[in-house]
């Protein structure tokens, strides 16, 4: 059985899926439940100095697996959260990342609140309203960094204005990265009344879920190529492949929020378990081993276009099950399904999609 244990700035958790700061992470209780449905580290509920007056309502099931969002951070004064809810959650002994923001006063505040406390094992700062003016980004890092004495995670909004130089800022400042934060502004609305479905003031939030899981991924793998710090990855989770996609773009841990929303507290242990299964057919060891493997070359195979070389799907006939996916999916009919699969050559533009919809892994995309 593969080792899912991961150290991240000297701190080990049993696994490397983690609650995220969210709606599933504001008490103790809700934290209980994480830990019970196997959360391998806890993340709360982000914190700051005025406790958020969140709207009503604030959360839209998008779609079957993406949410709209206006959630805010905690409603709860920072001091009674520390006091009534982390003392509690500390005893749940999982290690403890607490999220705070949001300016620079706000963390210097916080961070020593917390500082000397023993409740916590790192903190997480967002830059989500901090990135509007780069020199802001490293005084928010300071404030913080300079007044407490656990390691302090930086994480990352979709909408920085421009990575390496967020990196260059922060390196030298910040233990860690977590990437991403939730998509948007966004909007939806019914379209009978003409209510937007969040009780915001302009009715937009922002977008989670499954479909910001390519985004998340490109940052994760940036930062990884930018920093020598540890990476978190966030953003679309929802089976133990996911999982592995972040580890190799080089995340040492994800956090999980929309899933365990959508399908229960449960969904850590069951992500992780399938995490668990996926390293032991693939013959993954640990977690360390899988940590930044889409870097390597020969995981990143290419296809470049030269005049004396043509890359077209391939099929292989004794794999091929008829089912026409990828007839369905080609908008250039350059499939066809008789007795058998046929390619189209000369209306084939090499998109590569058909080679994505095969169930049985039949079509490839390979030199001719």
């Amino acid at each position: 059985m593969a080792d899912l244990k991961t150290n991240i700035c000297g701190i080990e958790f049993v696994n490397p899926v983690f609650t995220a700061a969210g709606p599933t992470s504001a008490n103790y209780e809700m934290l209980e439940r994480a830990k019970l449905g196997g959360a391998g580290g806890i993340v709360t509920k982000t914190i700051s100095v005025i406790p958020a007056r969140v709207p009503i309502p604030n959360i839209s099931n998008f779609t079957p697996n993406n949410l709209l969002n206006a959630e805010l951070w905690s409603e709860i004064p920072y001091q009674k959260f520390i006091e009534s809810e982390l003392k509690r959650i500390r005893s749940l002994g999982l290690p403890v990342i607490a999220s705070v923001g949001y300016s620079p006063e706000d963390l210097e505040i916080l961070g020593r609140t917390l500082n000397g406390t023993g409740l916590i094992d790192a903190v997480e700062f967002s830059i989500h309203y901090v990135d509007k003016d780069a020199g802001n980004l490293r005084t928010t890092a300071l404030a913080l960094k300079k007044n407490i004495n656990v390691p302090v995670l930086a994480k990352f909004s979709p909408a920085v204005s421009n990575l390496p130089l967020a990196i260059e800022l922060l390196d030298d400042v910040i233990d860690g990265y977590v990437a991403i934060n939730s998509v948007g502004p966004a909007l939806d609305f019914d379209v009978e009344t003409g209510k937007p479905f969040l009780g915001s003031m302009d009715g937009r939030g922002w977008l989670s879920g499954r479909a910001i899981l390519p985004i998340g991924l490109h940052f994760v793998a940036s930062i990884y190529s930018l920093s020598k710090k540890p990476v978190i990855g966030v953003g679309g989770i929802r089976t133990g492949e996911d999982v592995v996609k972040y580890l190799m773009a080089g995340a040492s841990a994800v956090q999980v929020c929309s899933a365990s929303i959508l399908k229960g507290q449960n969904v850590y242990g069951k992500i992780a378990g399938d995490l668990n299964k996926w390293m032991d057919k693939h013959n993954y060891p640990d977690i360390k081993s899988l940590v930044g493997k889409f870097h390597q070359q020969e995981m990143r195979k290419q296809y470049f276009l030269f005049e004396d070389k043509q890359i077209l799907p391939t099929v292989d006939l004794s794999l091929c099950d008829k089912c026409g996916a990828c007839v369905k999916i080609c908008v250039h009919n350059a499939l066809k399904l008789n007795e058998h699969l046929e390619l189209k050559k000369e209306l084939c533009v090499r998109c590569g999609i058909c080679t994505q919809v095969c169930p049985t892994g039949a079509l490839e995309m390979k030199e001719e």
